[in-house]
C-alpha cells in the first residue's frame, strides 16, 4: 500500500487524532506503507519527537502551512533528514487529509540503491608452486609457504577479497615460523 493511501486508511479508521499517538507508525508498518527504511525512520522520528502532534495542531486550526514548514525545517536542519524525503512524507499527509490534490511521488533518492565496490575488496590474484610436501603462494609480491592442510584451507578461501586473503596468509606465515 502506498504511504498516502495507508495514512488515509489509518485516519479514516482511527480518526485524525491518531497522528499524535505512538501507534500511528505501527499501523503504517502493519500496512507495509514504508517504501524504504529511510521513510520508516523519519516517520518514527516524527512520532517519537512529537512532530505529528504539531502537524495535528496545525491541521485543526487551519494554520497548517506554518506548522508543516516548521516541522519540515526541524526535520531537515535538526534531525538531518533529506529534504526530498521529508517533503514526500508531508505531501503524503496533506494528500491523505485532503489538503492537496496532487498525488505524492516517492523521490528517486529514496528508491535508488547504490553499492560501491571498495578497491581493497577486489578478488585476489596469486600463483601457486608445489614442492614436495609444501606449497608456495606468490601473492602481492610476497611468497607464503603453506603446509598441505593449510593449502587445502587456502583453496577454500581463495575467492575472498584480497585484503582479507592477505591477513589470512600472514597468519599462516606466522604459524610456520
Amino acid at each position: 500500500m502506498t504511504l498516502e493511501n495507508a495514512i488515509s486508511y489509518v485516519i479514516d479508521k482511527e480518526g485524525l487524532s491518531i497522528l499524535s499517538e505512538s501507534r500511528f507508525g505501527n499501523f503504517l508498518n502493519d500496512l507495509q506503507a514504508f517504501g524504504t527504511p529511510a521513510v520508516k525512520r523519519i516517520i518514527f522520528t516524527m512520532s517519537d519527537e512529537g512532530y505529528f502532534g504539531k502537524l495535528l495542531t496545525g491541521l485543526s486550526s487551519d494554520s497548517y502551512e506554518l506548522q508543516f514548514n516548521d516541522v519540515s525545517m526541524n526535520l531537515i536542519q535538526k534531525e538531518g533528514y533529506q529534504p526530498d524525503l521529508v517533503q514526500y512524507i508531508l505531501d503524503c499527509l496533506l494528500y491523505a487529509v485532503h489538503k492537496s490534490n496532487k498525488t505524492p511521488i516517492m523521490p528517486m533518492s529514496a528508491t535508488k540503491t547504490t553499492k560501491k565496490k571498495r578497491a581493497d575488496n577486489q578478488k585476489a590474484t596469486f600463483s601457486v608452486i608445489q614442492t614436495n610436501d609444501k606449497y608456495v603462494i606468490e601473492f602481492e609480491g610476497i611468497s607464503y609457504e603453506l603446509k598441505d592442510s593449510q593449502y587445502r584451507a587456502f583453496v577454500r578461501k581463495k575467492d575472498i577479497p584480497a585484503d582479507r586473503l592477505k591477513v589470512w596468509l600472514d597468519s599462516y606465515s606466522e604459524e610456520n615460523k
